[in-house]
């Protein structure tokens, strides 16, 4: 097959006979701000672009048109299709002539006068358990980060390929976080959690999902037996991100044991003290009574 591009949609022709393998045609997202239409009256991006690359099974093409005005056409954008069925693959809003292919990566020159490249980045993630012993039966709350490592872009979060255009036209094309719509979730990607106990059993602790808008999991858990634990953390990686692991520790405690030591019994009251000390002020009470009539009787004399 051959390509070419044209006003209302891109072609791929039999090389050999010049039939029309396939044709694929962009809706303009923004309705009369482009003259071109398809067949059915429907506004369309044009494909008037002098260059385009083909690897990988792949065609990577971007709207244009002779003389394009300035500022150009909302919409267009970057498109990788497959060569073999037409069928769209991914697209951005980051129109510019595809240059290079090599290991696994495209270099775009942008209309903005950005170079962009396009490819897997590395990815880094993180995980934390609580760093003092927990006593066994408590539940523990395990946490940690994706986040991507591509210098473009470096230490925000991984997402996942469904969320890739709107997180991208989100950091380097200033469109809005939920896309020009308003509609769009960013979703994160998946970690698998592994617990490996002291007595070198490993536990599954289930796969969880990234926050999309942080890149941060979380898991709680309740340690089954008491020992050191060693936590995985563990993301695969796709199409878009390297995969990436990281481990912590921590440690389980026997569990603790509640005191049912009843009271004392109260002794009986003694009022030995009381009794005394009550008599002692009885009779000092008297004795200075009497001092006191004796010397009255004494001045009457």
């Amino acid at each position: 097959m051959w390509f070419h591009g044209q006003y209302a949609a891109f072609y791929a022709y039999n090389w050999t006979n010049g039939n029309i393998v396939w044709k694929f045609s962009a809706p303009a997202a923004t309705p009369y701000e482009t003259p071109y239409t398809n067949a059915n009256g429907t506004a369309v991006y044009p494909w008037y672009s002098g260059s385009g690359l083909v690897a990988d099974g792949k065609v990577y093409i971007y709207n244009s048109e002779h003389t394009a005005t300035q500022p150009i056409t909302r919409g267009w954008s970057l498109w990788c299709l497959n060569a073999y069925t037409g069928e769209e693959i991914w697209n951005i809003t980051t129109p510019g002539a595809p240059s290079a292919i090599a290991d696994g990566y495209l270099s775009v020159s942008g209309t903005d006068g950005y170079q962009y490249v396009f490819g897997r980045g590395q990815s880094k993630t993180t995980i934390s358990a609580p760093d003092v012993a927990t006593a066994k039966g408590t539940a523990v709350v395990i946490k940690g980060t994706v986040l991507d490592q591509s210098p473009a872009q470096t230490n925000t979060p991984c997402v996942s390929k469904d969320s890739m255009k709107t997180q991208m036209e989100y950091l380097h094309r200033q469109q809005p976080i939920g896309g020009i719509w308003n509609n769009a979730t960013i979703t994160g990607v998946p970690v698998t959690l592994t617990a490996l106990d002291s007595n070198g059993n490993y536990e599954d602790l289930g796969i969880v999902t990234t926050d999309g808008y942080y890149g941060t999991f979380t898991k709680t858990w309740t340690p089954p037996i008491e020992g050191d634990y060693k936590i995985i953390a563990s993301f695969d990686g796709d199409d878009s991100y390297g995969s990436s692991t990281a481990a912590t520790t921590m440690a389980v405690s026997p569990a603790s044991t509640t005191s049912t030591t009843s009271a004392p019994e109260s002794a009986a009251a003694d009022y030995t003290m009381t009794i005394l000390g009550t008599g002692i002020a009885v009779i000092i009470a008297v004795a200075v009574v009497g001092a006191i009539m004796l010397l009255m009787f004494k001045r009457r004399k």
